[in-house]
Order: C-alpha cells, then structure tokens, then sequence
C-alpha cells in the first residue's frame, strides 16, 4: 500500500483551497465514519477513490478530514 499519507496530502494539496458557493451540508455518519476510516488509511481502495468524489463534491468536508489527520498526529504525538 501506498503511504497512506503521501496520498492524503497528495489529495489536500490538489483540492483544498477550491471554494465553491454551495449549501453546506453536514457528512451523514456513515459518511463520517469512512472520513475517518480514510484518515487512517483504512478505507479499501475503492471506498477511497469514491470518498475522493465525495470530497470533490462537498469541499467543506476536507475540513473535517484534515481534523481527523491532525488528531492522528497528536494520539502518536507527532507535531
């Protein structure tokens, strides 16, 4: 497997900055879950090329996911 975080860093390097003027809409938690499964770098592959085109479509939600890296860093106590 890929480093999971090259590929991560990879996607919020290509779509971070995108702001798009849509209604914000809240992950359902389903959604949530894989956000954080994703995060891990636990989510099959094909669950994760399919949260990419989530992300694509609801920007808002990268803010969420990157939460969810940065807490990762913190439980392994990396800075």
């Amino acid at each position: 497997m890929r480093n999971t975080f090259q590929v991560l860093a990879g996607f919020l390097e290509r779509f971070g900055d995108e702001v798009e003027g849509r209604e914000l809409q809240e992950p359902t938690a389903e959604i949530q879950t894989k956000l954080c499964d994703f995060a891990r770098g636990e989510l099959p592959e094909a669950e994760r090329n399919k949260m990419m085109g989530l992300l694509s479509q609801n920007p808002q939600w990268i803010a969420r996911l990157a939460e969810e890296v940065k807490g990762l860093r913190i439980d392994k106590g990396v800075k």
